[in-house]
């Protein structure tokens, strides 16, 4: 018979992923582009990089909480094994891609706008592995 530790791991597991859907699609098409069109470059650049270590600590957190959670479960399935390829990404742009993006601040620089594509093409993949577990744990 499942505890009361297990159904709050299960909301865990079912919310944090939706959690951080939602606040990668804010930030992605309401803040982003909001803060470029009102802002002039000189302030719109410091101020999303500002954000952004934000951004990833909350994401990577509430990927962690759910990995955590499901391992806490002892269910390794593939909802677990995205959220690690979640978490890692994260990790990955928090550690590497941020710095390497903040050294490179212009954006007529070419390794600025690699490094911001790559940055760009792992929130889309992290974006469609947390559609796809949302799908699959609200059972559409």
């Amino acid at each position: 018979m499942p505890t009361i530790i297990d159904y709050l791991l299960l909301t865990v597991i079912t919310i944090f992923p939706v959690l951080s859907l939602g606040i990668m699609l804010f930030f992605s098409f309401v803040i982003a582009p909001t803060v470029h069109k009102f802002l002039p470059t000189q302030q719109s650049g410091p101020y999303i990089r500002k954000l952004f270590p934000i951004y990833y600590i909350i994401n990577a957190g509430l990927a962690l909480g759910s990995v955590i959670a499901i391992a806490s479960l002892g269910v390794f399935n593939a909802i677990f094994y995205a959220n690690v390829i979640i978490l890692v990404l994260f990790a990955l742009c928090y550690f590497y891609l941020m710095p390497a993006i903040n050294k490179q601040k212009t954006k007529t620089n070419r390794a600025f706008k690699v490094l911001h594509g790559s940055s760009v093409s792992i929130n889309l993949v992290q974006i469609i592995l947390l559609i796809s577990i949302t799908v699959v744990l609200l059972d559409f």
